[in-house]
């Protein structure tokens, strides 16, 4: 049930009768076969190769670069830490960008230009239409592959930002990923992410933290291409859902197993986010 309970609950107000929500349950968990049988297979995989993949994973110390030091204060840590809806989540348009327009879009295109080597079609039921793959979140990694300077640049920076909330406190060691996720949701295709965590209740091995969301979309207008991230609150009464815009170097955090959000349509334009999890 790991992959259905969150929209279920989402969607299924308390006070109604048993019965009824018994036959709803029986719908959904016959139209939500493949969802599930994905994420049994998802969890086979990460039980065989979570021991190799944890002696992967350094502390966010060993990637931290001071030149992003004004992107997280204390403040928007402890924001964060507290985890207490989407006010906890950090929306984020630093000044300085971590890179300035220019650069932005160079590394832009080149890893639009990647999309097509080192990326593949989701089979995930629930994000059916996108294209994911991994790149090292370690630039000097990710320097042997060939990629240009404004996307090594590029890495190093989003790599540095994970050691901003450790040395602030978390309550548990953070260790970094070895790659980080390079999401792509082509124009017009009507791409989309159903409402989802980024670590279920029930996920046993490689348990996520934080999710850092770093947007690529040079010129992006909402209006025109929609594809914004969907945040919604814990529950109805506590408010209507967040939509914000994927602006080319804003970047958003929040806690992976808490935030239940979702990627919507994209109408006109290529949507590039990538994407580490601590």
């Amino acid at each position: 049930l790991g992959a259905l309970a969150p929209a279920w609950l989402l969607t299924r107000p308390p006070g109604r009768p048993v019965r009824l929500q018994l036959e709803e349950l029986a719908d959904t968990l016959d139209g939500s076969r493949e969802a599930r049988e994905y994420e049994l297979r998802a969890r086979l995989v990460r039980s065989v190769t979570e021991g190799a993949y944890n002696k992967l994973r350094p502390p966010p110390e060993s990637l931290a670069d001071p030149s992003v030091d004004h992107v997280i204060s204390a403040r928007d840590a402890a924001r964060l830490r507290g985890g207490g809806g989407i006010d906890a989540v950090l929306v984020l348009d630093p000044e300085p960008a971590l890179l300035p327009r220019h650069a932005l879009a160079e590394a832009s295109a080149e890893l639009r230009r990647l999309v097509a080597q080192r990326t593949q079609e989701s089979i995930n039921p629930c994000n059916r239409g996108s294209w994911h793959g991994f790149l090292p979140l370690d630039a000097d990694k990710a320097a042997r592959q060939g990629l240009g300077p404004s996307t090594l640049a590029l890495l190093r920076k989003l790599g540095a930002l994970p050691a901003l909330v450790s040395r602030c406190g978390w309550g548990r060691p953070l260790v970094l990923p070895p790659a980080v996720q390079l999401g792509f949701y082509p124009g017009g295709s009507g791409a989309r992410y159903s409402p989802h965590l980024d670590r279920n209740p029930g996920e046993v091995g490689l348990k996520r933290e934080i999710t850092f969301l770093l947007y690529l979309n040079v010129d992006w207008d909402t209006d025109r291409h929609g594809g914004c991230l969907r945040l919604h609150p814990p529950d109805r009464a506590s408010g209507a859902p967040v939509d914000v815009a994927p602006l080319g170097g804003r970047i958003v955090v929040f806690q992976s197993g808490k935030q239940l959000h979702e990627v919507l349509p994209c109408d006109g334009a290529d949507r590039l986010p990538p994407t580490p999890l601590c």
